[in-house]
């Protein structure tokens, strides 16, 4: 019978959505519970309540908070940020059975319920759509949204976005846009108003007046349309007739103003009477509901107090007020106004009465509850997802192709360069394109660049890209709120610019904004994909690949570039498999011992005997096997006071395993790119290690890379730089002027100065401090985040002492505890790394693997081959390249294979790695 009832609701829903006229006409439901309401709860219906929608537990002080005003004024409209859908329905049924009046539920659905709910269908953008040519696809996202929305009770869409984008420099509409063509926007916008409306639910046109042609977020300040009178009526303005035309039920007002056309140039039009009252109601004949941009943006706070901005935007004639998150002290100052003649009850009551029709309208009088079934079938369809790709496939847009570069067919055994460039800072996350690509099998180099990268490192990644090498570069600038610029940071631009002079290969595409291409016009081959979701990037994978047609037209001119209409068309021609494919290397994972019949008692036993003797207070072992770590644990304390125990997750300064982790790695990359070679001379990179002492020119002359790397250099274990001058530079000329000890090739002789020398090198040739090239190159991509030289201020709580300094009266904790390290900076070839015992297992991990950790390659096999055995440059000395191998009682114990290698450390670290 309950199930019965609501298909009777959802009958009257559809039915009542595709009369629009239902809105402004007499409504006994909506009139009769206007006359029961106080002032407060007409007041309440006007306003809107944010939230998410996650778990809320009922004794907490949100849901209290929820209560209490449901109880009292009542909430007349929800906006939900982002939701779950278990959560998010029970709490919302609940919302509705407790409301005195049912609670009109709102969303900003532009793309999809999927960018609010996990699991539901994310959609491109709107412009997107538009560059399909076809405008039915509209309607089928429309529909999508709508009945994915109502399926969690969100009733009213805050789409479609129908301002014209007209204006390049736009940084806050841009693809959210239909195009620059009013023409184009009313044809696109019609279909998804339609297509709203027959899926139940009511739709929105915004920004109001327009806010296309724009150069301010209005976000961050008020902003300006430029136009006059008749470019207004021509181009701005006919999207919003048309969507009153196709019986759009809100309008959104925005923050923006049009000084050469309006009466008081400095009002906002959410403030202006001109616009709302005069243009909208007056001549454009519109009689639903008017909503406010969100209260709390920058077009407004900077330039009003709340009270006077609220009672402004609802005496200019706004029905629904997005608030600035004050509920009960907006309906207090609006109740205020009444009381002081500010404000009319039949005001009041013109804006209550619009509010409650609408929720009339759509039947939430007759049932405002949705049952856990309905959201089941009708969130995250199968059939829905293929609608969305075949609109995200039909959207991609080949703008140029010279020398008809696409469609591609490249050499199965051809190896090329994947860059992503991201407009924001502090992300050097693969994109999906670069994952998916490798995923395939293709043999690829892969870079990241972000906001917060310096132009030496912009220089360093083209260096390692090889003259007319196929370069992918996946450019990532989305129109986001506050960020007030929607072209790639200049340091992005400029190594685009390079780029495309160094190869004529590349292949640029735009996951964001299509007008990038003006800051590198003679880009050879330039796509748009219009926006960096997960969808978009499939599709344009698509494409590439060849698995798709590239069928996608322009919705705006490109100045200099491209007209609107314009796209080149070219049939699918599927890349040739590749023979040889790369399997993901393996991950690790935690299991517990017994799965693999190990028993791990005797270590406990002996770590716990350690420390009961004093051997150290405390410490972290780590083992695995396979890819499975069946040994993590960590026992004693940070020291002898037995005041701070051990965690697993404690960093620890590694000492001398700096040499492999970071140095060796570093050369190892080097020597992969041709950027150094092992038999090369010191000389070479740094002219002053022949030193001052002509009789040992000769000497040091002849030392190389790998004399350095397997401790053949003649060259002195340590010496006490840190007791010279404190001038860095005298400590670097004194290192560099080091006299040898012995021959060259001699002996092993296990030297600190080497390694020093050796992470000079790597600087000169990267052109980047040693932390920094390996953070980049190894740690960062790796996942490994808790390692790093000179610990940053927010971990040092995590870091466990090395000793008692009785030079200073403290312990040494957050810095490094080699003397010499710490007297150049902390960031050196011998030591100064800190790490965790995880971290370093992921390292391990990927050596053992041959070089590859998940789909991430690091190094070719042949070379951690090459650098983790015996180097032989002295006959039976243990030395690898940088790396140890056993040697009767090595550290790693005497049950380590032939094949082993590993290095310890002056702090009381180690690692050993046995294939």
């Amino acid at each position: 019978m309950i199930f019965r009832v609501f298909i009777i609701s959802v009958i009257v829903l559809f039915s009542g959505c595709a009369a629009p006229s239902q809105l402004s006409g007499s409504g006994s439901w909506a009139e009769s519970m206007l006359k029961k309401l106080t002032l407060r709860e007409k007041i309440a219906q006007m306003m809107v309540y944010r939230m998410n929608m996650h778990y809320l537990n009922y004794n907490s002080d949100e849901w209290e908070e929820i209560e209490e005003l449901i109880s009292t004024d009542g909430i007349g409209i929800l906006h939900i940020w982002f939701g779950e859908t278990g959560s998010s329905l029970t709490m919302l049924n609940e919302m509705q059975r407790q409301a005195k009046v049912p609670i009109l539920v709102e969303a900003d659905i532009e793309s999809g319920l999927g960018r609010r709910y996990p699991g539901a269908v994310t959609l491109p953008p709107m412009m997107a759509i538009a560059a399909t040519g076809d405008p039915k696809y509209a309607y089928e996202a429309a529909r999508i949204s709508a009945e994915e929305s109502r399926a969690v009770g969100i009733h009213f869409n805050l789409a479609p976005v129908v301002d014209v984008n007209n204006n390049p420099k736009n940084p806050i509409i841009n693809t959210r846009s239909f195009g620059e063509h009013p023409d184009s926007v009313n044809r696109y916008s019609k279909e998804f108003i339609r297509g709203l409306h027959d899926y139940g639910m009511l739709a929105t046109a915004k920004h109001f007046p327009g806010h296309g042609d724009t150069e301010t977020d209005s976000h961050s300040a008020l902003a300006q349309i430029p136009s006059d009178s008749s470019r207004l009526w021509e181009v701005e303005l006919p999207p919003f007739k048309n969507a009153i035309d196709s019986g759009v039920d809100a309008i959104m007002v925005a923050h923006v103003n049009a000084p050469d056309f309006q009466f008081n140039t400095d009002d906002p039009a959410t403030l202006s009477k001109f616009w709302i009252q005069d243009i909208l109601r007056s001549k454009m004949k519109f009689d639903g509901a008017v909503i406010t941009d969100a209260m709390d943006m920058g077009g407004i706070v900077k330039k009003y107090s709340d009270s006077y901005a609220l009672i402004e935007t609802i005496k200019a004639g706004s029905d629904i007020i997005i608030q600035n998150n004050q509920m009960k002290k907006s309906i207090d100052l609006v109740e205020e106004a009444v009381n002081d003649g500010i404000l009319t009850v039949q005001r009041i009551n013109e804006s209550a009465l619009k509010v409650l029709r609408m929720k009339e309208h759509l039947g939430l009088h007759i049932n405002n509850v949705i049952s856990m079934d309905q959201t089941h079938k009708n969130i995250g369809r199968q059939s829905d997802f293929s609608l969305a790709e075949e609109i995200a496939e039909n959207s991609i847009t080949l703008v140029k192709n010279k020398n008809n570069l696409l469609p591609l067919q490249p050499d199965p055994s051809e190896e090329f360069y994947v860059i992503d460039l991201y407009d924001g800072p502090n992300n050097h996350n693969e994109s999906s394109v670069t994952i998916k690509l490798r995923e395939h099998g293709y043999k690829l180099n892969s870079f990241q660049i972000d906001k917060s990268d310096s132009l030496v490192i912009a220089n360093h990644i083209l260096e390692q890209i090889p003259k007319d090498a196929l370069v992918f570069l996946n450019a990532y600038a989305n129109p986001v709120e506050w960020k007030d610029n929607i072209f790639l940071p200049s340091v992005e631009a400029d190594f685009i610019n390079r780029l495309i002079k160094k190869s004529a290969k590349v292949i640029i595409t735009s996951f964001g904004s299509p007008y990038l291409i003006q800051d590198f016009p003679d880009a050879p081959v330039y796509i748009c994909a219009y926006k960096g979701s997960e969808i978009m990037q499939q599709a344009l994978l698509s494409a590439l690949m060849g698995e798709s047609d590239i069928n996608g037209i322009l919705p705006v001119t490109i100045p200099g570039v491209a007209k609107m209409g314009d796209g080149i068309q070219i049939k699918s021609n599927k890349w040739p498999a590749r023979v040889e494919t790369w399997l993901p290397g393996k991950e690790l994972k935690r299991i517990r011992p017994e799965e693999i019949s190990v028993n791990i008692n005797p270590v406990y036993k002996a770590l716990k005997r350690a420390v009961s003797d004093s051997a150290f207070p405390g410490g972290v072992v780590l083992a695995g096997k396979n890819g499975e770590i069946f040994l993590h644990k960590a026992f004693g304390y940070h020291t002898y006071s037995n005041k701070t125990p051990v965690m697993r997750g404690n960093i620890y300064d590694l000492a001398s395993i700096t040499k492999v982790i970071a140095t060796t790695s570093a050369v190892m990359k080097l020597v992969e790119a041709n950027k150094l070679s092992l038999n090369d001379r010191v000389i070479t990179y740094l002219p002053a290690f022949k030193g001052k002492q002509k009789e040992y020119f000769n000497h040091k002359s002849r030392v190389t890379i790998r004399h350095l790397m397997t401790h053949t250099s003649g060259l002195p274990p340590f010496k006490k730089y840190f007791l010279m001058d404190n001038n860095i530079q005298t400590r670097l000329d004194s290192i560099m002027n080091t006299e040898p000890e012995i021959g060259l090739n001699e002996k092993t002789v296990y030297s600190d100065v080497g390694l020093i020398v050796l992470g000079k090198i790597i600087e000169s040739v990267s052109l980047q401090s040693l932390d920094a090239f390996v953070d980049s190159v190894i740690f960062n991509p790796l996942g490994m985040k808790s390692t790093f030289y000179n610990p940053p201020n927010d971990k040092i709580k995590r870091v466990v002492p090395t000793e008692y300094n009785d030079l200073y009266g403290d312990l040494i904790r957050g810095y490094v505890h080699d003397e010499n390290a710490k007297s150049i900076g902390g960031v050196a070839g011998h030591a100064g790394l800190f790490s965790t015992a995880s971290d370093l297992a992921i390292f391990s991990q990927m050596m053992l693997n041959g070089g590859i950790y998940g789909w991430k390659r690091f190094f070719k096999s042949e070379t951690v081959n090459d650098f983790t055995k015996k180097a032989n440059v002295v006959e039976g000395s243990s030395r690898a390249l940088g790396w140890d191998t056993p040697s009767g009682k090595a550290s790693g114990g005497r049950y380590l294979s032939e094949s082993s290698f590993g290095h310890t450390g002056f702090t009381g670290t180690s690692l050993w790695i046995d294939p």
